[in-house]
């Protein structure tokens, strides 16, 4: 599994494998082409356990020119190694201590308490004892209304991050259906034979082809999302063969499958119609 990190904006996104993260890498490439910025990122291979195997830190578009798959090189491609053994060599000290423990057990030496001799103590010695007392309990109570509001305000903490985490996760959702589409748009307008990673096989290829085209650009135009099912609509600027140019609003329908090559497929014929 793989992980990327927006350094400026702090969002995250998640990929399935190393084929996924570079149709994602590149799709934030175009994106940032397109607004003519550079963004860094900090990149992770995870293992199933979360666990970090490598990372890198990368900034796309490149200043040299390289496109994404260069910058990667050989990032992704390390395997697991396995921690058995070293779990089993950290382990072994704390053996051999509850052993040591075990064949040498600490003796404790309990002395007789003497009954305290009865002595007459004068008021002032009582005033003295009680005031200490209750600036005893004064102290007890201070200690417990702090323990107290630390406690409350770790729970509205943990409360507000648990609510900035579900609208990052949602963020996250939607911004890799969009470079999903924006990547199989680029073969829909191609009729390249590359759609039969996108689409679902529920559906017929000979009915999504279109006259060819060459996209100038991209914009979103809308998106919305139910459960895992998101719908998205673009206005796209067409060049066709002709040297002409168009444009075209375009409505996917994408599903999540994690079976799927890209993590997503196109479940529902696109509807190709003129804009505006």
């Amino acid at each position: 599994m793989f992980r990327i990190q927006n350094l400026g904006t702090g969002q995250e996104q998640e990929f399935p494998n190393r084929a996924a993260l570079l149709l994602g890498l590149e799709g934030e490439e175009n994106r940032c082409l397109q607004l003519n910025q550079t963004a860094t990122f900090q990149v992770f291979h995870l293992d199933k356990n979360q666990e970090v195997l490598e990372s890198m830190e990368l900034t796309i578009p490149s200043s040299g020119g390289e496109d994404v798959k260069m910058l990667l090189g050989d990032f992704g491609l390390k395997k697991e190694e396995s921690k058995a053994f070293w779990k089993r060599g950290r382990q072994k000290p704390k053996q051999e201590e509850q052993s040591k423990a075990r064949s040498h057990p600490v003796k404790k030496v309990i002395g007789k308490e003497k009954d305290p001799k009865p002595s007459n103590l004068s008021k002032s010695q009582t005033a003295s004892t009680l005031f200490g007392r209750g600036l005893k309990v004064l102290v007890l109570l201070i200690a417990l209304l702090l323990s107290c509001v630390s406690l409350w305000v770790s729970l509205s903490t943990r409360e507000e991050k648990q609510k900035s985490t579900a609208k990052t996760e949602q963020v996250t959702i939607n911004q890799k259906a969009d470079v999903f589409c924006r990547y199989f748009i680029g073969n829909y307008f191609a009729n390249s034979s590359a759609r039969e990673d996108f689409v679902s096989k529920s559906l017929d290829l000979d009915r999504m082809t279109v006259e060819k085209a060459t996209t100038l650009s991209v914009l979103l135009e809308s998106q919305t999302t139910e459960q895992t099912t998101t719908t998205l609509t673009y206005v796209i600027s067409c060049r066709y063969d002709d040297e002409t140019t168009e444009n075209k609003r375009l409505t996917l329908t994408v599903k999540q499958n994690k079976e799927a090559k890209y993590g997503y497929l196109v479940t529902k014929l696109p509807q190709l119609t003129a804009y505006p």
